[in-house]
This record gives structure tokens, sequence and C-alpha cells, in this order.
């Protein structure tokens, strides 16, 4: 079903929109939870969070395109119940991808970075000039939490090859930063 029915759907509070939404966006919301979670039955339960938090959102919000807004609400709920379930122990995989960022983001909390509109902005630039496949990989591994082998089988190449353009793109990132003027605690 097209995203505007759904919205619709939801907007008219139909009985069939949560099921819709399970259909059109369900196997990647579980799939962003389960990368952050790493618990099947918590990524189920932050999933079945999400659809609630999405009927409460639409309406009065009527989000075009609908996809990025379900993702980034599924992430997001993923992130807080990470944070509220684990706020003391940081070792899952997702919290490693963000250490990986740690080193060429500017800053010491890279949680609060990622907030920051104006760095999404200047990271949106950065990945505007890197290749497809480039802006692919990033966006799997950081955004969606995606381990390398992950990327690495869904694209068709070696572990080590997706690890080394990370570091290059990661590298890229850090002296694209300090071109823009970001500074770099000692």
């Amino acid at each position: 079903m097209e995203d505007k029915k759904i919205v619709q759907l939801l907007f008219a509070r139909a009985e069939n929109a949560i099921s819709e939404l399970s259909t059109r966006f369900g196997k990647q919301l579980y799939r962003i939870a389960y990368n952050i979670l790493e618990n099947q039955l918590d990524a189920e339960e932050c999933t079945n969070d999400t659809y609630f938090a999405l009927w409460n959102a639409i309406p009065p919000v009527s989000p075009d395109p609908l996809a990025p807004y379900v993702y980034r609400t599924g992430r997001n709920t993923a992130l807080k119940r990470l944070h509220r379930d684990t706020a003391k122990k940081r070792d899952g995989r997702y919290d490693v991808s963000l250490e990986e960022l740690n080193g060429c983001l500017p800053g010491g909390d890279v949680e609060q970075l990622i907030d920051a509109r104006e760095l999404g902005r200047t990271m949106d630039r950065f990945l505007d000039s890197k290749s497809k496949e480039n802006r692919y990989i990033f966006i799997r591994r950081y955004w969606f939490g995606d381990s390398v082998g992950e990327i690495a089988r869904e694209l068709k190449m070696q572990e080590n090859a997706v690890s080394v353009r990370l570091n290059r793109i990661r590298n890229s990132l850090k002296e694209y930063l300090v071109k823009e003027g970001y500074r770099y605690e000692a």
C-alpha cells in the first residue's frame, strides 16, 4: 500500500492502519530495533511501541515522505529503551558503532552531537560528496546500526573491504569537519 494511503488510514483511525504499517515497514523497523537492542523480544516490543507512537502522532502530523518518519520514530524508540535498560553498561553493537564515530566527531558525547541540527546539515553535505555505495555503507552502519558483516554480505564484499571503507570515510569526515570549523578537544 502507498504511504499516502497509510497516512489516510491513520487519520481515519482505521483498524487496519497498524497492519498496513507492519506490512510496509515492520521488517526494517524490527531490524533497526534489533541492531540497537540486540534482543529479539525487546526488538519486537519496541517495534510494537513504534506503531503505537505513530498511531498517537498521526494525526496531527502528516509526514511526507512517510518512510523516514517511521524509521526515525522506530530508531528513537529503540534508543530510549536502550538508555533506559542499559544506562550504566555500554557494550552493545550499536554502542560500538557510535564509538567508531567518536574519533572523527568533535566534542565528547556523540549522542548530543548527532542531535545538533547544524552538524547534521554539515554531515549531509559531506555524505552528498561521497559515492552512492559509500553513503549506503555509512548510513547502514551508523544510522541503522548494521554490523560490518551484514553490510559486507548485502553488498557482496569482503568484511575487511567494508571496514577499510568505513575507516576512510570516518577519516574523511573528520578532515571535512575540521575544514568546516569544528574543533576537537585534545
